[in-house]
């Protein structure tokens, strides 16, 4: 299983990481919850995730972890 681990000085993934899994099916624990879709996109400050029809942008700092479902 691939993942993305919280980092521990600034708590936010490492985009290096994240970026490995644009276009997989994730799971990503964030300040307001579980998101389960698909990475589209990643940037230096979001990440972008659909779920359904419904699309999450996701600003790094409150992405805690993520990772392939």
């Amino acid at each position: 299983m691939e993942a993305a681990a919280a980092l521990e000085s600034g708590g936010q993934v490492s985009l290096h990481d994240l970026r490995t899994l644009i276009g997989a099916e994730v799971a990503a624990h964030t300040t307001t919850g579980e998101i389960a879709g698909t990475l589209l996109s990643c940037t230096t400050r979001s990440a972008w995730i659909v779920v359904d029809d419904v699309d999450h942008v996701v600003a790094l700092p409150h992405l805690h972890s993520i990772h392939r479902r």
